[in-house]
Parts: C-alpha cells; sequence; structure tokens
C-alpha cells in the first residue's frame, strides 16, 4: 500500500512538473490558489520547518501530518528521501532549501540570545541570614560560607569537653539519683 501512495506521488509530481513547465498552466495554477503539493524531506527537516514554508505558519505542522499518518506514525521522525503530501500548499518564491537554512540560522541565533540572557538571569545574590536569639549569622543563601572565626573571638559557642586520651579508661557513668521521699 505504502509502495503505492510512493509511486502514485512520483509519478503525480513528474507529471504536474511536466505540465507546469508551460507558462499558461503556470499562471493558471497561480492564479487557481493553494493546491496540493509534494515535498521531500531532506536532512535536518522537521514538519514545523515544512510548515512555516508552504503555510507561513509553523503551528499547523499538524495539517501534514494529518495527510501523511500513513507513512508517519511519529510526527517528530521523518526520514531524509521522503515524500509527503502538503495539503493546500502554496508555494513561496524563496526556494526551500534558502529558506530552511534561513530559519535554521535565525533559529540558532535565538537560543545564543537566549543563552547569554539566561547566564546573566542566573547570577547569584547573597543574603544575610540571621536566626533568632543567635549572636553571628548563619550561613548566606547563596550557598557560601562564612570565614572560620576562631574559638576565642566566638563566646556564644559551648564548650565540649575534652575526649579522653588513648588508652584511658572511660569515663565513669553517672549514677541514678536517689528517688526524693
Amino acid at each position: 500500500m505504502l509502495i503505492l501512495r510512493v509511486a502514485l506521488y512520483v509519478t503525480f509530481g513528474v507529471m504536474v512538473g511536466l505540465v507546469a513547465g508551460t507558462p499558461a498552466v503556470a499562471a493558471a495554477q497561480a492564479a487557481s490558489g493553494p493546491q496540493d503539493a509534494l515535498h521531500e524531506v531532506m536532512a535536518g527537516d522537521n514538519l514545523h520547518l515544512i510548515a512555516g514554508y508552504y503555510y507561513g505558519d509553523a503551528r499547523l505542522w499538524e495539517k501534514i501530518w494529518a495527510a501523511n499518518k500513513a507513512q508517519v506514525k511519529n510526527p517528530n521522525v521523518i526520514e531524509r528521501g521522503m515524500l509527503l503530501l502538503i495539503p493546500n500548499a502554496s508555494v513561496p518564491d524563496t526556494p526551500y532549501p534558502e529558506f530552511a537554512a534561513r530559519a535554521n540560522r535565525e533559529a540558532a541565533a535565538r537560543a545564543g540570545e537566549k543563552a547569554a540572557g539566561a547566564q546573566t538571569e542566573a547570577a547569584p545574590v547573597e543574603k544575610e541570614v540571621r536566626v533568632t536569639g543567635e549572636d553571628k549569622p548563619a550561613a548566606p543563601a547563596g550557598g557560601s560560607t562564612p570565614p572560620a572565626e576562631s574559638p576565642a573571638a566566638s563566646p556564644a559557642a559551648p564548650a565540649r569537653p575534652a575526649a579522653p586520651a588513648p588508652g584511658a579508661p572511660p569515663p565513669a557513668k553517672a549514677q541514678p539519683r536517689p528517688a526524693a521521699s
């Protein structure tokens, strides 16, 4: 079925190309408005790009997919060399390869501008955070830690018991208090 459809598209395309070569027929076709067209998929093509060329609006890619669902199961995967039917297409004066190259350049430029804008917006903002009841500030929200203070400069730090020396006997356990009577 698919082979028959592709053969029909090729035959139709060749016949249209031969007939459209005469000036009178080409003028009549141009005056009659949009018609179905065949598009051979090139490397780097996608349905958005093709819809942008034939319809002037990349959001109309679903029209192309609906017309070619028999051979395009996944709209994100089209293979080079496929012949796609473009319903009600109006072919612009610009050749498709030039249009595709320009559209890809513009998309790359927009992506570069977005990346540059994201880098300037992502600069971290440091804020001092204080917890109620503490004398020294907590770590800044930006993730960096404040410089370490000497133990003598920090009076609020509780004294920790010194670790026992190696080989020393373990400390005695606290004895329970006698119950008050």
